[in-house]
């Protein structure tokens, strides 16, 4: 009879293995997002983001075999984050993508003082714009967010039509592009590295985007 000693696995089912091998990815492309927010594509190196992971270059090259894999993977990692949803759930802890009916005061605020907040990711779309115009990979990466950025808002302002929030009279195409304008433009602009001059705080900002939210959905509700 065999005892439970000899029943047990000669081998693990690897999700240990597994668990250390996702970390270490995570790891490196947390490492290669900032090297790319810091130096660009052009100015970022293998050898970098290594040693900020505390890895060696092979690490990097077992998972991407060329510079440019590495880099996509990390601005589509950082993309990722700025996507309407997770936006909003990481800075407001809201999401008006699943709220019924959707709350108007929650796209303004997704619009409103977070897009001009010098936070971590601030880099990220100057580098990924100035590196798209001579690389393939990047761009398509950064074409990628784009459509995906204007299908999720598309989709919000068509459910706020839906509830009655937003004016029948305006398209959608032309509604989800004034939005999108004012999310990228105001982004652009900051972490260009505008003056602080001609930065508004808070308040007036989230003043004049109220204004705009109600000219194009008159049914929201004024701030309390």
């Amino acid at each position: 009879m065999l005892s439970d000693k000899d029943t047990e696995p000669l081998v693990g089912d690897g999700s240990d293995r597994r668990s250390k091998s996702d970390q270490t990815t995570q790891r490196l492309l947390d490492a290669a997002a900032e090297e790319f927010m810091e130096h660009g594509y052009e100015g970022s190196r293998i050898s970098r983001i290594a040693r900020r992971a505390g890895l060696t270059s092979g690490a990097v090259y077992a998972r991407w075999p060329h510079k440019p894999d590495v880099l996509a993977a990390a601005l589509d990692h950082i993309l990722r984050q700025e996507l309407p949803e997770e936006f909003g759930a990481e800075r407001f802890g809201l999401n008006p993508f699943v709220s019924d009916p959707p709350d108007p005061v929650a796209i303004m605020r997704l619009l409103g003082a977070g897009r001009l907040d010098r936070g971590e990711h601030r880099d990220v779309m100057v580098q990924a714009f100035g590196s798209a115009r001579n690389n393939e990979a990047i761009r398509a990466c950064l074409v990628g967010f784009l459509n995906e950025e204007a299908r999720r808002l598309c989709e919000l302002i068509e459910v706020g039509k839906e509830q009655g929030y937003c004016e029948e009279a305006f398209s959608t195409p032309a509604l989800t592009l004034l939005w999108h304008s004012i999310i990228l433009g105001s982004q652009l602009l900051v972490s260009a590295g505008l003056d602080e001059r001609y930065v508004p705080d808070d308040d007036d900002w989230t003043a004049l985007l109220w204004t705009v939210v109600c000219a194009v959905c008159p049914g929201a509700q004024p701030i309390e």
